[in-house]
């Protein structure tokens, strides 16, 4: 697959566009598309290359889309494949480019069932969870990526679950160039260093005590599937086309780890 331009959606919350520029992507290129499930007519969709199959370890998780309302990742994850990074060729790679359909199209962080998915990721009896979870059975990466935005945040900031040495503030400085790193010390009640919070414990106390119970799909990974899990985080009320970039050179800095 060669370098291939998609041009901008004519909407950022168009979601029948972002499919068919997936599936052509997949058409001509080195990941195949298939359906995880389907939710009030909407296919969710995942992807894979040849290398991503059960029982194969290593390589790369991303996902974007599991808020409605952060549109800036889905379409960098998008024009990042489009680019046709070495990765794609080099190692397993598994991609969720939407899993919340019904919040992209309402523009809104919860699903067409008033879920937030990202506080549901142990509970199968959701469509979703349930065919994601399963989906999930078996596989193990060294490294999986959830792509968001916060409305109330001024710069870039990144969580980082990780059982090696820290990368944090490498990637981050991959991106700064584009926008600026968050100033605020405390972000959601936690302590984050020069936009960077790294953990690599106690994370069912942090679940419990400052995220209601609920299971955010970056420790649900971490804990099940992922030697190292990242969110990194751009500020949505930026303009777009800066927080798109952002994110691809967030996925460049990683891919070249």
């Amino acid at each position: 697959m060669t370098g291939m331009m998609l041009g901008s959606p004519v909407s950022p919350h168009d979601y029948g566009a972002l499919l068919d520029r997936w599936k052509a992507l997949s058409a001509s290129g080195e990941l195949r598309l298939e359906t995880l499930c389907e939710v009030d007519g909407d296919p969710v969709i995942r992807l894979g290359n040849e290398r991503a199959v059960r029982g194969e370890s290593g390589g790369l998780y991303l996902s974007t889309g599991v808020h409605g309302d952060e549109c800036a990742p889905v379409w960098a994850l998008l024009e990042w494949v489009g680019s046709d990074p070495p990765i794609l060729h080099e190692r397993p790679v598994t991609l969720f480019p939407c899993l919340n359909p019904a919040g992209f199209r309402a523009n809104t962080r919860f699903d067409g069932f008033g879920t937030d998915l990202n506080r549901s990721f142990t509970d199968d009896s959701h469509p979703v969870i349930g065919a994601w979870q399963e989906s999930m059975s078996g596989r193990r990466f060294d490294l999986a990526l959830n792509l968001h935005e916060d409305y109330d945040a001024n710069g870039i900031y990144l969580y980082e679950l990780t059982r090696g040495d820290s990368v944090g503030h490498a990637l981050l400085s991959a991106c700064e160039g584009i926008l600026p790193r968050e100033t605020s010390a405390q972000i959601d009640g936690s302590e984050f260093d020069r936009g960077l919070l790294v953990r690599s414990g106690d994370l069912e106390r942090v679940v419990e005590e400052q995220l209601g119970g609920g299971y955010p799909e970056a420790i649900l990974l971490f804990l099940r599937h992922a030697e190292s899990s990242f969110t990194f985080e751009t500020p949505s009320e930026r303009d777009l086309s800066l927080r798109i970039a952002a994110h691809r050179a967030f996925l460049d800095a990683v891919s070249g780890l």
